[in-house]
């Protein structure tokens, strides 16, 4: 699993672009900073859940 070592912030990064990358348009930027805003609240065991369910 490569996200073991990612810092908070590199695990905010990977999933914000795996949800982007998914909903294949782009969003606007108030909802990019909504997401991000709700990101950054989540603990690194909840981050590396979302990624392994996207993978």
């Amino acid at each position: 699993m490569k996200n073991i070592d990612m810092t908070h912030k590199e695990l905010i990064e990977e999933v914000s672009a795996n949800l982007f990358k998914q909903s294949g348009k782009l969003e606007s930027r108030r909802s990019w900073l909504v997401m991000r805003n709700y990101l950054e609240q989540l603990d690194m065991e909840q981050l590396k859940s979302m990624l392994k369910d996207h993978e």
